[in-house]
């Protein structure tokens, strides 16, 4: 949870320099609503089997139901039938794994601009 905080300061500065904002607490403000928005969207379309929230040059979201299977319980021999699962699933832009894998970003012109550690 530590390194969680940490990130959202790290953000809430990073918006604050670049919206110009005069104090951190507008800043972290403006991350909060952001990520309730998100979250609200996503539990708005939780019953939608393959809703889908896509944040160009980030990732997407997105909603997918598994329906529930039988199982045998191995001491009483007894079938059951399991519920069905609605899960949040995020997939990040292929920008985010070729950085992560160590190729960096780059430009329009296939330069490097950033490069992993």
């Amino acid at each position: 949870m530590r390194a969680s905080i940490r990130g959202r300061d790290e953000l809430a500065v990073r918006v604050q320099t670049a919206l110009s904002l005069p104090t951190k607490k507008e800043a972290e403000h403006v991350v909060d609503s952001v990520i309730t928005s998100l979250e609200t969207t996503l539990l708005n379309h939780l019953s939608t089997d393959g809703f889908t929230l896509k944040l160009n040059g980030f990732g997407k979201f997105y909603v997918r139901h598994r329906p529930g299977i039988r199982r045998k319980i191995g001491f009483t021999g007894e079938t059951i039938q399991t519920k069905m699962k609605r899960k949040i699933r995020f997939i990040s832009s292929s920008v985010w794994v070729r950085f992560a894998n160590g190729r960096g970003l780059t430009d329009m012109s296939g330069h490097t601009v950033l490069r992993a550690l």
